[in-house]
């Protein structure tokens, strides 16, 4: 199998049908169920997301449905994704459908042409988002992305854009090295990766906001930078 792509889900019941749909359907244009999946993680939800999700396997050829007894946070369930993943080329989107399933593409087909990973990016000169994020909201992301820059000399514009794709060998070469399963795991995974050798290539897209975002900066915060100030010490 060539490529696998990776939703997680926490209490999605209200969005998640709509956006493996609009996946599934891309693929069903694009793949035999041979050559893509589309693995659904249900991260310890307690509404209707696992009902939902099993459906949805029901339904669709391409997939699959995996539930987690407990929340571990997005990273853990990505990282569980990884896991069961088949796929040569492994991505994950988030459950909101910020990014369509043709703006991930990109990001595979990035892998295909020669990049060890692929991030999405909203704030590249060619990105776009079509539906803008709230002015503070706006201004918190470009903070924390200073930050990320500063402690590791990244020179990525953005991080935490839930769309990503990468080889399989290089998530098996760093997978035993994130211990971060919160809102820092995007940047422990991009840091295990560069620390290793892989190229990691930033990639324009377009990106639709999603106002329902459970991340609250004024609350948020603090937990945010110090998980990063760990990561960079070595202590996660």
């Amino acid at each position: 199998m060539k490529y696998s792509i990776i939703i997680p889900a926490y209490n999605e019941e209200a969005r998640i049908a709509d956006t493996v749909r609009d996946y599934a359907e891309y693929l069903e244009k694009h793949f035999s169920p041979e050559e893509a999946e589309l693995l659904i993680v249900v991260n310890g939800s307690h509404d209707r997301t696992g009902e939902i999700a099993r459906q949805m396997e029901k339904e669709s050829a391409f997939v699959r449905a995996w539930e987690t007894p407990e929340r571990q946070g997005k990273g853990g369930a990505v990282l569980k994704g990884f896991e069961l993943a088949k796929g040569e080329i492994l991505s994950f989107s988030d459950a909101d459908n910020a990014t369509v399933a043709a703006e991930l593409r990109k990001l595979l087909d990035a892998v295909d042409r020669g990049v060890d990973a692929a991030i999405g990016s909203r704030w590249l000169p060619e990105s776009r988002q079509a539906v803008p994020q709230p002015l503070m909201r706006r201004i918190a992301s470009r903070v924390f992305n200073g930050i990320v820059r500063i402690l590791f000399q990244f020179p990525y514009k953005d991080t935490q854009c839930g769309a990503k794709a990468l080889k399989k060998q290089a998530i098996e070469a760093v997978r035993s090295e994130i211990h971060t399963t919160g809102w820092a795991f995007d940047v422990a995974l991009i840091w295990r990766l560069r620390r290793h050798g892989y190229r990691v290539e930033e990639i324009p897209i377009t990106w639709s906001d999603n106002s329902k975002s459970r991340l609250r900066m004024h609350r948020d915060a603090p937990s945010m930078l110090l998980e990063l100030i760990k990561l960079r010490l070595g202590m996660k």
